[in-house]
């Protein structure tokens, strides 16, 4: 019983580029690479998406994740980040039931 689901979004990495766009359903066991487009100018977001198979019923949470061009990664937590969500640059999580 797979069930599919497509993820998008979009990335921004300041003054750098977004060489690679990941995403995991098993709580960063494991990461998957995902489609990422180019940006459209050196300061540009860039969308990236990725057909997800859950392989069974349950709840997940879709993490994402981006690398830049000096090979930074998105930290999973950033401790003592503003609430208001002024400089979060932690990986994005998303909860999704699979019926």
């Amino acid at each position: 019983m797979d069930k599919a689901f497509h993820i998008s979004g979009h990335a921004w990495a300041g003054e750098f580029e977004v060489q690679k766009m990941e995403c995991s359903i098993d709580f960063g066991t494991s990461w998957h690479t995902c489609n990422l487009k180019p940006p459209v100018n050196r300061l540009a977001w860039q969308h990236f998406d990725r057909l997800v198979k859950f392989p069974k019923k349950g709840y997940y949470e879709v993490w994402a994740r981006a690398t830049d061009s000096e090979g930074n990664t998105q930290p999973m937590v950033l401790p003592g980040w503003n609430p208001k969500g002024y400089l979060n640059n932690a990986c994005h999580r998303i909860a999704v039931k699979v019926l």
